[in-house]
């Protein structure tokens, strides 16, 4: 019963969120807790000076500097920590977004932000002057090259491989969820995907992470799965959970790190699908969650976690 009434509080008083909110009761994993973490209260975790807040946290990526970079809907979008949560910097021009949605760093640090709202995928450098988008600003569409019609329909996150190939999947609760594929330069390759629940068919392409294989991993997140595709797109395998798979990190241990979205959970995955150990719950307390929508990990173990709903960075620090 405390379980229900935490998701139901959640649902009836946080904040407006783009994302649908499942209308059933949030769903936990099926696992043991995750041993050797503690959830670090915001205020202890983050120097934050007088007169900046997080707003709604939407993502947040690591620098080869070990520093963290949040991106938050909010006039300065991007916020700078270093290693030990000292505020660095606010940077960014309330501008360049509509709707911020997923933020990935390339091996030079350029910052990659998807717009759901805006329907494009912008290239930033280290201080987000922007160095090439990609898509049509304002214009929702499919993305047709016979037509010349160069069109995103929410896109939600991007991932490169090994090649430097690029990945966007979008389709956030709206448009056709696909995978589009681009070479270095943003030119057009192939996509794949549609409404469904086959092999290649998606709810939400949500999340997408490459492993040193090349094999791409996408959170379907309503699918409650992540599928996985080879850089042509042929369907390889998928992981069944009984939660949302919401945001996928793989970190240098070989292991993948998923929060579950609503379903208020992150869980530590190895490369056959299997849950290893869960932390989190749905609510408002430190280490609950609203929305966990995306997360990373720095080289310590260390777990960020953007919580576009509770308006925070939660902070699971390695013991």
């Amino acid at each position: 019963m405390k379980y229900l009434l935490q998701a139901l509080l959640i649902f009836f008083i946080s904040v407006p969120c783009f994302a649908q909110r499942p209308d059933r009761p949030f769903v936990p994993l099926n696992a043991y807790s995750l041993e050797g973490y503690t959830a670090i209260e915001v205020n202890e975790a983050f120097n934050l000076p007088r007169g900046i807040e997080f707003a709604s946290v939407s993502s947040l990526e690591i620098t080869s500097k070990g520093h963290l970079i949040v991106l938050h809907r909010a006039p300065i979008p991007f916020l700078e920590f270093d290693a030990a949560g000292n505020f660095i910097r606010a940077f960014g021009s309330e501008s360049l977004f509509s709707r911020a949605h997923g933020l990935t760093l390339d091996d030079d640090d350029n910052m990659w932000v998807t717009d759901v709202i805006n329907h494009v995928v912008m290239k930033l450098d280290t201080d987000a002057n922007l160095l090439m988008t990609m898509g049509t600003r304002g214009e929702a569409g499919e993305w047709n090259e016979a037509n010349g019609s160069h069109k995103f329909y929410e896109p939600a996150d991007v991932a490169f491989d090994s090649l430097g190939n690029i990945y966007v999947g979008q389709g956030h609760t709206r448009g056709v969820p696909k995978i589009l594929k681009f070479n270095a330069a943003g030119e057009f390759i192939t996509q794949w995907g549609g409404f469904g629940t086959g092999p290649g068919e998606f709810a939400v392409a949500h999340s997408i992470e490459i492993d040193t294989n090349d094999n791409i991993y996408v959170a379907d997140r309503e699918n409650f799965r992540v599928q996985i595709f080879d850089v042509d797109g042929l369907y390889l395998s998928e992981w069944n959970f009984n939660a949302m798979a919401c945001a996928l990190y793989l970190h240098d241990d070989g292991f993948m790190y998923m929060t579950t979205g609503f379903d208020g959970e992150i869980a530590k995955v190895d490369l056959e699908g299997n849950v290893i150990g869960s932390l989190g719950r749905p609510g408002l307390e430190n280490g609950q969650f609203g929305e966990g929508h995306f997360l990373a990990l720095d080289k310590s173990h260390n777990i960020f976690i953007a919580d576009v709903v509770n308006r925070r960075v939660q902070l699971y620090r390695k013991d």
